[in-house]
């Protein structure tokens, strides 16, 4: 993946899971591909697997596969070197098998406990379509497609993670159910929707690109000056603050006074919780704008503070003197980007 291709909107909600979501297809079709192409060589040499299991491998298989996509997107996006480009990926898929089989079995021997002699053929049973004895085994898988990358991420943002795996595993099985038994009655289109359904979900809520990854600029739309840009974050420090206006020394992005610019106008901070806001610093007319909202931000002397208000990556401010006006933009964009 690239950072430079995925804006600082809903798409980066999406980007990671849709990327997540064909590595699960491509599991299922990768293991549908063995078990047809090569499930005849197999037999006759004695290493095929037999029916029943079947449905653990695939699981497995799907597991390791979105446990190792969810890394290597991250890394990816995060530009890492590529020892740890291929490494870890690679690590965080094996994390995810180990962690398959240690919850799977777990869930299985549960199963087995709980189930009486009498329905144990039918939870044997690999060709039944029933979340009635399978299920924990879904959730299971999910689990461990969220550990192990969990694992190699040194157990940041656990919470998230773990809610992830079941949520993913819970719901690939209810599809997996839902389309071969009332939808398409065919297993192998619902096993497919059923994986494309765990990886998105999966990449959704595990992993979604997070913010830090983007930083703060402040772009001049006006004509005299425009695409002219300032970074609002400044390197090594945790805040910062650029001022806008037409003070000749000491400002972060200077604009002229003829177009409508006071010698202090607004700034534009960072905080240290990584959000970003706009301060009005003059009497002059200052308007933010967004999707249905208009916010007047001129300076009130009877107040002891300036006002503020927090901004997003497309927010508009408008700077004037009742004649004039100067319209510039806050945008989100990926660190690397100078």
């Amino acid at each position: 993946m690239n950072i430079y291709l995925v804006p600082h909107n809903w798409a980066r909600h999406v980007a990671v899971g849709l990327v997540v979501g064909g590595a699960g297809l491509l599991a299922w079709w990768s293991f549908l591909g063995v078990t047809l192409v090569m499930g005849p060589s197999l037999f006759e040499l004695g290493l095929l697997w037999t029916h029943g299991a079947e449905g653990w491998l695939l699981l497995s298989w799907a597991a390791t596969v979105i446990g190792g996509a969810s890394v290597a997107a991250e890394m990816g996006l995060r530009r890492a070197p590529p020892l740890k480009r291929i490494g870890l990926p690679i690590l965080g898929a094996l994390a995810s098998f180990l962690f398959a089989q240690l919850c799977m079995g777990m869930a299985s021997c549960i199963m087995g406990l709980v189930v009486s002699e009498m329905m144990a053929p039918l939870r044997e049973d690999g060709s039944l379509v029933t979340l009635r004895y399978t299920l924990a085994l879904w959730m299971g898988a999910g689990m461990a497609s969220a550990l192990g990358p969990l694992a190699v991420r040194r157990f940041a943002g656990w919470t998230t993670h773990v809610g992830a795996g079941l949520i993913c595993g819970s719901l690939a099985a209810a599809v997996w159910h839902w389309t071969s038994y009332y939808f398409f009655h065919d297993l192998y289109l619902s096993g497919a929707l059923a994986m494309l359904t765990w990886g998105v979900l999966h990449g959704l809520f595990a992993w979604p690109i997070p913010s830090e990854l983007y930083a703060g600029w402040v772009r001049v739309l006006s004509d005299r000056r425009f695409g002219y840009r300032v970074p609002v974050d400044s390197p090594g420090a945790p805040s910062s603050e650029r001022f806008v206006g037409h003070f000749p020394r000491g400002l972060d992005l200077f604009l002229p006074v003829e177009d409508g610019i006071a010698e202090l106008h607004v700034s534009f901070v960072k905080g240290h919780d990584g959000r970003y806001t706009v301060r009005g610093l003059s009497q002059w007319p200052t308007t933010v704008h967004r999707f249905l909202e208009s916010i007047d931000l001129r300076y009130d002397p009877r107040h002891p503070s300036p006002l503020e208000t927090e901004l997003s990556s497309g927010d508009t401010v408008t700077l004037s003197d009742s004649v004039h006006s100067t319209l510039v933009e806050f945008v989100m964009l990926p660190k690397e980007e100078r």
